[in-house]
């Protein structure tokens, strides 16, 4: 289907039209899964924005602070399609960092699960004035009256924070056009329709489980299964039997070592109805995408950031294609800036899909997008056939006080041979060298920093670290 209006108002009178009865969302309620139709969901989603209007909230800024649920979908379009402006934060983000967020973008309500109320409470005291609603609570309100204004396709109606390593993430500015731009170009890769079924694990709050996974269903109409618990997750596939799989490379990764493992065959143990699989935010090793594709499973990597709503690059079925980060979309222009003898530069790109900048930072805004309107992705890549691949980050380096260059990713490679780490971020924190360290188990890795600053100068010694429990919400950062 191709959209001719970037608008979630008139995407769902369509569907109303097109799919009413038929069932749209899953979700899990005494260990089985119950569905709600496309005319249950419209018809929450419009109650939902009438309340949100009914207090008052027309053309404000609503936070949703939850896990993935069938009411942080209502709730989702609800804000996005009628009301103002959506801002979706981590379920792992603590006190401080959702103060901070609170205090950057002056927010009016904040809608929260039960899981937060302990922290909220707190919140309460600091801003004892906005409105705070449980999520819960969605579907057991009275019946509002909407008014269906309909959202400026081309305003904010949607800020997600992107992945920092330092401070508060990014407060990345989405419009409804940006969002949906990138269908068109997704779909001629891989065609999806109303019989599809998908299985959502991903954090809705990121662009990859929110725009793709989920708001390209509606126009799809395909079936969506919201996975319970990450660890019923392969169980819950086998039970659901998906056609439409989105993942990063940490759960392929994990697939691929039972299969090895146990000698299964990756087709059954995706449930045997897989017509696509997705892997994106993340390097993908090509030698776990060769396994998947030669066993006949249509994997498609894909490349984008949040400014990008997601997507800039998807390949086409490919079966010998094992490095690239797909085919650039045909609505994306994109180019190499400066490229070196090799044909290697920043990938920087415009088109629909680009965000328009920063929540109230033109500094950061300016630095990250040109005046010909291209966002500078700080990626090094290069493009041949029309697909690009990608290489690494721009050379990250922290200038200390004294004078010296210290350069992370060089500090970075030290951790690659302790099998006990998954992924190790470098940066600067108070004045301080800091890393974060991912590691596949709870242990006490004091003896490997010792023996990594061992092998570095005075001057370039991890300061300070924190280890982290490797999981999916850390390996979409």
């Amino acid at each position: 289907m191709k959209l001719d209006n970037y608008n979630i108002k008139d995407l769902l009178n369509l569907n109303m039209e097109r799919f009413e009865n038929e069932p749209f969302i899953y979700e899990k309620i005494n260990d089985n899964f119950i569905p709600h139709t496309h005319k249950q969901f419209i018809n929450d989603v419009h109650n939902f924005a009438g309340y949100l209007q009914h207090l008052g909230l027309q053309n404000k800024k609503i936070v949703i602070y939850a896990e993935n649920s069938y009411n942080y979908m209502v709730a989702d379009l609800a804000v996005m399609g009628y009301v103002g402006i959506c801002a979706t934060i981590s379920k792992e983000w603590g006190l401080f960092d959702l103060s901070n967020a609170m205090e950057l973008l002056k927010i009016d309500a904040i809608i929260y699960s039960d899981s937060k109320k302990d922290i909220i409470s707190k919140i309460k005291e600091k801003y004892p004035n906005i409105f705070y609603i449980p999520i819960e609570d969605i579907l057991k309100l009275e019946k509002y009256n909407l008014d269906e204004n309909t959202i400026n396709p081309d305003s904010c109606c949607k800020i997600i924070f992107s992945s920092g390593t330092t401070g508060l993430p990014k407060p990345v500015m989405l419009s409804q056009k940006n969002m949906f731009a990138n269908w068109d170009n997704l779909y001629k890769r891989a065609p999806m329709n109303h019989t599809d079924i998908c299985y959502l694990f991903l954090p809705l709050n990121h662009t990859y489980a929110g725009i793709c996974n989920f708001l390209y269903s509606l126009i799809a109409g395909m079936s969506i299964y919201l996975c319970s618990s990450t660890s019923k997750m392969f169980d819950e596939i086998q039970e659901v039997r998906p056609t439409v799989f989105c993942a990063v490379p940490l759960i392929y990764e994990r697939l691929y070592s039972v299969c090895i493992q146990n000698k299964l065959d990756p087709k059954l143990a995706l449930g045997g109805n897989i017509k696509y699989l997705f892997c994106g935010g993340a390097y993908f090793d090509p030698k776990i995408r060769e396994f998947f594709k030669t066993n006949g499973l249509n994997l498609y990597e894909a490349y984008g950031l949040t400014e990008t709503s997601s997507l800039i690059t998807v390949e086409y079925s490919n079966k010998d294609d094992f490095h690239s980060v797909g085919t650039i979309f045909e609505n994306i222009d994109l180019k190499i800036e400066n490229p070196d003898e090799k044909g290697i530069g920043e990938i920087i790109v415009k088109g629909d899909n680009i965000s328009n900048g920063y929540f109230e930072n033109e500094e950061l805004t300016n630095k990250a997008y040109d005046k010909d309107g291209y966002f500078h992705t700080g990626d090094l890549g290069y493009v041949e056939n029309n697909k690009l691949f990608v290489i690494g980050r721009k050379k990250r380096i922290i200038l200390l006080s004294n004078g010296e260059n210290i350069f992370p990713d060089d500090i970075e490679k030290l951790f690659n041979d302790y099998k006990i780490i998954n992924k190790v971020k470098v940066y600067e924190k108070n004045k301080n060298i800091f890393a974060s360290i991912f590691v596949n188990e709870k242990t006490d890795i004091s003896n490997i920093i010792e023996e990594v600053n061992s092998k570095l100068p005075k001057y370039a010694k991890i300061d300070d670290y924190e280890a982290i429990q490797d999981n999916i919400e850390s390996r979409m950062k």
